[in-house]
C-alpha cells in the first residue's frame, strides 16, 4: 500500500493525510459527550475551509481523520506555504483543546503526544479501505460492539440528511452510492490491509 508516514510529512494542497494522534501516556483525552462536541466544534473553527474532511473517529484516548487539504490563492497563503498555514491552523486547534480540557478536568501540562502523527495517502485507491478502518476503529478497540452504534465517527453523518462538516457527497460518490459504502464496511479485511494503514 502506498501510504508514506512521517512526523514531519509536508502538507500540499489537494493530497490526501491520515491525521492522527492520542493522548499522552495514552491517557483519555475525552471524558464526557461535552468533551467530544468541543473537539468537533473547535475543529470545525480552525480548520473548516483548510482541510475537506472525509471520514473521522474520535475514540476515548486517541483520534483519526481523513483530509484532503484545499486549494488556496495567493491571497489566502499571505506568502506562507501551504504546509505552514495547514500546521498553523492545526497547532491552534490542539492549544484551544487542550487549554479547554485542562480547565474542565484540573489538570496541567500537555495532553497530546507531540508532534502529532500523519501520513500521506499517496495512492487514492486505498482510500476506501481507509476509510473502512477509521470507522470501524471504535469496535477494533472494544468501546463498543458495533461500530454502525458509536456516535463520534463519520459512519452515520455520511448516511444521515443532516447538513455536516464531513463532505458525504465525495465519499458516497467515491464507493458508487449508499448501499455500496454500507457493503464496503461489513466485509471481511485483511490482516496485512489493516496493519499497512497505520501503527497504533
Amino acid at each position: 500500500m502506498a501510504y508514506v508516514e512521517h512526523y514531519y510529512t509536508q502538507f500540499y494542497s489537494g493530497e490526501y493525510y491520515h491525521l492522527y494522534n492520542r493522548g499522552v501516556d495514552r491517557k483519555s483525552i475525552f471524558k464526557s459527550r461535552s468533551n467530544y462536541s468541543y473537539f468537533l466544534r473547535q475543529w470545525t473553527k480552525y480548520l473548516e475551509g483548510y482541510v475537506n474532511v472525509i471520514a473521522f473517529s474520535l475514540n476515548d484516548n486517541h483520534f483519526h481523520f481523513l483530509v484532503q487539504v484545499n486549494h488556496f490563492s495567493e491571497s489566502d497563503l499571505d506568502g506562507k506555504p501551504v504546509h505552514e498555514l495547514i500546521t498553523g491552523r492545526l497547532k491552534k486547534f490542539f492549544q484551544s483543546y487542550t487549554m479547554a480540557f485542562n480547565k474542565q478536568h484540573g489538570r496541567i501540562g500537555t495532553l497530546f503526544q507531540t508532534p502529532f502523527k500523519r501520513a500521506l495517502v499517496a495512492k487514492v485507491e486505498d482510500l476506501s479501505t481507509l476509510i473502512a478502518y477509521i470507522h470501524l476503529n471504535p469496535q477494533k478497540h472494544g468501546l463498543i460492539a458495533d461500530f454502525r452504534n458509536w456516535e463520534w465517527t463519520s459512519y452515520g453523518k455520511i448516511l444521515q440528511f443532516k447538513r455536516s462538516f464531513v463532505d458525504k457527497e465525495f465519499v458516497l460518490e467515491w464507493f458508487g452510492g449508499k448501499k455500496q459504502f454500507i457493503d464496503f464496511h461489513v466485509q471481511e479485511f485483511k490482516e496485512t490491509d489493516i496493519l499497512s494503514l497505520i501503527d497504533e
